[in-house]
């Protein structure tokens, strides 16, 4: 990452340009036909969801540009859906975002990298994904970090499946 870019945890005050930034992300997927949550989530949803886990956001000159959750446990509703979420001592990661911009130049590998430090401080034994089947770039990004597809869920009122993936994690972060 370059030197002007920042990263710290979320603050209330983040939620209406951290939803900007998701509007932004994940435009592409809406105009595919994926009506992922962050492509038209309020700002309250936005502020639930970063409160609801351990949220980075990434900073370029005051101006929110990248994001990344955390969730351990993984959400009820996620459990509902999947026993894979349901497991003791697993994380999840959630909304993922990246400036169009941005992309390509490491932002998410190090939001990723900061994840799976906070996981292991938090004793997850592995941690969970869950993104569109058509999705199949984000799916690729989730192998390169390591996941492997268990299960398939479909969340009430999504145009799409979901593929559930999950990677084994060690205490030290990796």
């Amino acid at each position: 990452m370059g030197s002007t870019l920042s990263v710290r945890l979320f603050e209330e005050a983040d939620a209406a340009p951290l939803t900007e930034l998701l509007h932004a992300a994940y435009a592409e997927l809406g105009a595919a036909g994926l009506n992922y949550t962050a492509v038209d989530q309020d700002v309250a949803t936005t502020r639930d969801r970063a409160l609801g886990g351990r949220c980075w956001v990434v900073e370029l000159e005051g101006r929110i540009v990248g994001s990344l959750t955390m969730s351990l446990p993984p959400s009820a509703g996620l459990q509902e859906l999947t026993a894979v979420a349901r497991e003791e001592h697993r994380a999840w990661v959630n909304q993922v975002a990246v400036a169009p911009s941005l992309r390509g130049r490491g932002i998410a590998a190090d939001l990723w990298r900061r994840g799976r430090e906070w996981a292991a401080g938090q004793g997850a034994l592995s941690i969970g994904v869950d993104t569109a089947h058509p999705a199949t770039h984000l799916v690729q990004l989730y192998r390169s970090w390591g996941f492997v597809e268990v299960d398939s869920i479909h969340w009430p009122g999504k145009t799409y499946d979901s593929v559930v993936m999950l990677r084994p994690h060690g205490k030290d972060g990796r």
